[in-house]
């Protein structure tokens, strides 16, 4: 374990003081979790090397998640019920015939559907197998290789899109540089990362190894708003109570710095133990739902009448 001199500062308010707020990721290994004392924000610290980082999504992170190299049907399912989500949200904000980036796309769900839905979609995936994957099933335009790789023309998209992505990134102001600069003035740009509020899961799996940003939902709209963009929405998801914050290029950072949410975290830390997370029923539910998700999953899969990806898209697509 990393002692003290090994620790970096806060990747958000770069402030030098933290402390130590968990030792093990979510499968028992050893993982030092830090968090920043002038803002709140919490990170594994230290953090691996991009080269590690890099090389760990382009070859395990999909089959150490997953446990596959490739999408099953089940996992297309499942996909495909988030993208119509995203796609919702997306509808809500931006019209047709937008050009959108997806960055950390996946199997492609998202961005076929974006094309069944009228928008012109590119995506960008660092798992060399799940790439693969999408642009044989879907014929989708994927870019293999991370956010920090991908080269694109300036102002060249309409929409940028990170589903879960921003929480795995090692330097978050360099990737809003990198994003500012491929939007359109006026353009969009949709984030969700998951919650460091959050009661979905239980104390001992609050940290994930590949999770090196854990974000409290002021945190991200300050970093949003210096780097030039202008916050329209935010909001928490039901179930896992993620954070989705959808917000417009201005151009002009806010200079407002970042809040201190330190006292509401730690707050949130004492409350949320393994025996309250018990006691509120989250632990209940979250086993039941584990339980019958199979059942339920073979059964939306023989209504589809699909076994296919794109027929398993295009049927939840066409069922709106």
């Amino acid at each position: 374990m990393a002692g003290l001199k090994d620790l970096q500062p806060c990747p958000l308010c770069r402030g030098s003081a933290c402390e130590i707020v968990g030792t093990r990721d979510r499968d028992g290994s050893a993982l030092q979790t830090t968090m920043c004392v002038a803002c709140g924000h919490v990170f594994t610290n230290p953090p691996p090397t991009q080269d590690e980082m890099a090389a760990y999504y382009r070859d395990r992170y999909r089959s150490d998640y997953k446990g596959v190299r490739t999408p099953k049907p089940k996992h297309v399912l499942r996909a495909g019920f988030r993208a119509l989500e995203r796609l919702e949200r997306l509808q809500a904000f931006v019209p047709p015939q937008a050009r959108v980036l997806d960055i950390g796309a996946g199997g492609g769900e998202f961005v076929y559907l974006l094309g069944r839905a009228g928008y012109e979609a590119v995506g960008v995936e660092p798992n060399v197998g799940y790439a693969d994957h999408a642009r044989v099933a879907y014929g989708i335009d994927m870019c293999p290789g991370t956010l920090e790789s991908a080269r694109f023309d300036a102002a060249s998209f309409d929409v940028i899109t990170l589903h879960h992505v921003l929480e795995h990134v090692i330097d978050p102001h360099g990737a809003l540089t990198r994003i500012a600069a491929w939007l359109k003035p006026g353009g969009h740009l949709i984030v969700e990362v998951p919650n460091v509020m959050s009661w979905f899961h239980a104390p001992r799996r609050r940290f994930h190894r590949a999770h090196v940003q854990t974000f409290h939902a002021k945190g991200l709209e300050d970093l949003l708003a210096g780097h030039g963009f202008e916050l329209i929405d935010t909001a928490i998801t039901e179930g896992p109570t993620h954070i989705n914050v959808v917000a417009c290029k201005t151009g002009v950072a806010t200079q407002r710095g970042f809040r201190d949410c330190s006292a509401d975290v730690r707050a949130h830390f004492h409350r949320h133990t393994e025996v309250s997370h018990v006691t509120s029923g989250m632990a209940l539910r979250r086993v039941w739902g584990n339980v019958t998700r199979p059942w339920r999953e073979a059964r939306q899969l023989a209504a589809l009448g699909a076994t296919g990806p794109r027929a398993i898209l295009d049927g939840l697509f066409d069922a709106r």
